[in-house]
C-alpha cells in the first residue's frame, strides 16, 4: 500500500530543490534562481523610491559615462564604464537603473557560489548562497548603483582567481586574479584593503615559500600595473583629485577616530547578523565545530578564513594609525567568503530539511519585502520632506516645456547647485556642470555659446548669487520659480520650490 507521504505531487519547494541539487540541473536552476532574484528586488526598488527621482550617486555616474576618461574627481572610472556599456545596449531610465544594481548583485551571488562549489558540497553551496540574501549587501544597500556596489563582482571575481592561482601553477589564474584586481582599484581605491588581505594573507600561509617562487605572484602585479597605468597617468596629470577626495575621510581626533574604528567593527558584525542568526539557528553547530571553523586544519581552508578576517577586520589598525575614518558600508563587498568559513567544517552538516527551510526563508524574504514596496513608498511619501533633487524629474519637465516655446535646439547643459543639477540633467539628458567646481568665466561663455540651464532651490541663496552672475548682461534670459508636488496614490506630497534660468543660445529659434 503506497503511503500518503510518498504518493503526494512534489511541492514547488521540492522541485526547486531537487533542481538545484541535481547535477544537470543545477547550473540552469541557480542562473534561474538568481535572475528571479534580480526581478523581485527590482520591482521592489521601482516601487518602493516610486515618489522620489534617483539618488544623486546614479545621476552623477550617469553624467561620467557620458564623457568616458581615465579618472574623475572623486573616483576612478570604472563604475563609469560600467554605466557606459550598460546604457549602450538598453534604453536609459530609472529603471534600467535599478536593474543594473540588481544584475550587479545577481552576478556576484553567481561567482560566490561558484566559489563555494570548490570547497563545499553541493548542499552547503546551497545553504551558504541562500545565506548571503540574509545580508543586506545583496540587496537592500546595493539597489543603488555607485562606487561602493560596482566592487562586489570584482571582488568577487578577484577572490576566485587568486584561491585558484594559491592551489595552481598556471599563468592563467594569477593573470586574471591581477586583471580584476585592478579593475577592483578602478572601481574605488578602498580595493587597496582587498590587495592588502590577499597579499597578507598568502604570507601567513605556511605554503608562501612555493607560492612566491611561482610566477603568480609577479603575474599577478604585472596584470594589475597594466590595467591601472592609464589612470595613474591620469592622476599625475590632473595633481590626484580623486586621493583628495578621498583622504578628506579624516576622523576628529583619536577619540573620534577610536569611536568611528569601533562603530566600524561594530557594523561589519550587525550587516551580518541576521544571516548569522539563520545559520546558528538552522544548524547548531558544536563548540568543537565553531573551533574547527575558526582555524581548520586544512590550510586551504585556513588561507579562507585568514583572507575573510583580514578583509573585515584589516582596516581598522589601520584607521587607527593614520586617523582616516572608516564606516561598515565601505566593507559591501568583504562577504562573499563567509559562508565557507562557516560551513566547510566536517563537523557542520547541512541536511534536507536545514536545506529546505533557508531556501523557503530566503523566498519568503524577498517576496515579504516585495509584498511591502506599495507601503514602503507611502511611508516615504507621506513621511520624509522631498530634498530638491528627488523632484528633479518634474524640474526637468518645467524646463524641457519653457525651453521648446522658445528654441528647437537641445538645452546644452545644465549648470547649478551640484545635486540639483546633476539630477536635473540626468532627466533631460545633457550634460551638467556644478557650480562648487566650474570656472565661472569658463562656464558663462560655455552657456551663452550652447544655451541651458541653471537650477537653484529657491532656499540656496549661494546658488541664486552665483546664477545672476552668469547671466548677468546676457540678453535672452529667462527666470521662472516654480513650486513642485507629486501626488501618491491620490496622497499629496511635500512641495520643493526651485528657480530656474534659461539662457537660450546665441542662434535660437522664436
Amino acid at each position: 500500500m503506497t503511503s500518503l507521504a510518498t504518493s503526494r505531487a512534489p511541492s514547488l519547494i521540492d522541485r526547486w530543490t531537487d533542481a538545484l541539487l541535481d547535477p544537470k540541473r543545477q547550473e540552469r536552476a541557480v542562473v534561474l534562481s538568481l535572475a528571479v532574484y534580480a526581478a523581485i528586488w527590482t520591482a521592489y526598488r521601482t516601487i518602493a523610491t516610486w515618489p522620489r527621482d534617483v539618488h544623486a550617486d546614479v545621476s552623477e555616474l550617469y553624467a561620467w559615462s557620458r564623457h568616458l576618461a581615465f579618472g574623475y574627481d572623486k573616483h576612478p572610472p570604472f563604475s563609469a564604464l560600467v554605466t557606459r556599456a550598460w546604457f549602450s545596449v538598453v534604453p536609459v531610465s530609472d529603471i534600467t537603473f535599478h536593474l543594473l544594481a540588481t544584475v550587479n548583485i545577481a552576478l556576484t551571488l553567481y561567482i560566490a557560489w561558484r566559489t563555494m562549489r570548490r570547497y563545499l558540497a553541493p548542499e552547503k553551496a546551497l545553504f551558504g548562497l541562500a545565506l548571503l540574501t540574509f545580508i543586506p549587501f545583496f540587496n537592500f544597500i546595493a539597489l543603488k548603483y555607485n562606487a561602493n556596489a560596482v566592487l562586489l563582482p570584482l571582488w568577487a571575481l578577484t577572490i576566485h582567481c587568486f584561491l585558484r592561482a594559491f592551489e595552481s601553477r598556471g599563468w592563467l589564474w594569477p593573470a586574471l586574479a591581477g586583471l580584476f584586481a585592478g579593475c577592483a582599484m578602478l572601481g574605488k581605491y578602498w580595493s587597496i584593503v582587498l590587495i592588502g588581505a590577499l597579499g597578507l594573507g598568502a604570507l601567513l600561509d605556511p605554503r608562501r615559500a612555493r607560492f612566491f617562487a611561482s610566477p603568480a605572484p609577479w603575474l599577478m602585479i604585472v596584470a594589475g600595473a597594466l590595467v591601472l597605468a592609464p589612470h595613474l597617468a591620469w592622476l599625475v596629470e590632473h595633481r590626484f583629485p580623486s586621493f583628495a577626495y578621498a583622504a578628506a575621510h579624516e576622523s576628529d581626533g583619536f577619540v573620534h577616530n577610536a569611536r568611528d574604528t569601533l562603530g566600524y567593527l561594530t557594523g561589519c558584525v550587525g550587516y551580518a547578523a541576521l544571516a548569522l542568526i539563520v545559520w546558528a539557528a538552522l544548524l547548531r553547530p558544536t563548540r568543537a565545530a565553531l573551533a574547527e571553523s575558526a582555524w581548520p586544519a586544512d590550510p586551504q581552508r585556513r588561507l579562507i578564513v585568514t583572507i575573510q578576517a583580514l578583509l573585515l577586520v584589516g582596516p581598522a589598525p589601520v584607521a587607527l594609525l593614520t586617523g582616516v575614518r572608516v564606516v561598515p558600508l565601505w566593507a559591501m563587498p568583504a562577504y562573499t567568503l563567509l559562508p565557507i568559513v562557516l560551513l566547510s567544517s566536517p563537523l557542520i552538516a547541512v541536511g534536507g530539511d536545514a536545506l529546505r527551510k533557508v531556501l523557503i526563508g530566503a523566498a519568503a524574504l524577498a517576496l515579504a519585502i516585495l509584498a511591502a514596496a506599495p507601503g514602503v513608498a507611502v511611508a516615504i511619501h507621506t513621511t520624509s520632506t522631498p530634498e530638491p533633487y528627488e523632484y528633479a524629474s518634474l524640474l526637468a519637465g518645467d524646463i524641457a516645456k519653457q525651453w521648446q516655446r522658445h528654441s528647437t535646439q537641445p538645452i546644452g547643459m545644465v549648470a547649478g547647485e551640484t545635486v540639483l543639477a546633476s539630477n536635473t540633467a540626468y532627466y533631460l539628458r545633457t550634460e551638467t556642470r556644478a557650480f562648487e567646481t566650474a570656472d565661472p568665466t569658463a562656464l558663462k561663455a560655455e552657456i551663452t555659446a550652447r544655451g541651458g540651464a541653471l537650477v537653484c532651490s529657491a532656499a540656496d541663496q549661494a546658488c541664486l548669487a552665483r546664477a545672476e552672475q552668469i547671466v548677468a548682461g546676457q540678453q535672452q534670459i529667462l527666470r521662472s520659480k516654480v513650486w513642485l508636488s507629486r501626488p501618491l496614490f491620490g496622497l499629496p506630497g511635500g512641495t520643493v520650490q526651485d528657480v530656474f534660468f534659461l539662457v537660450l543660445p546665441e542662434v535660437a529659434a522664436k
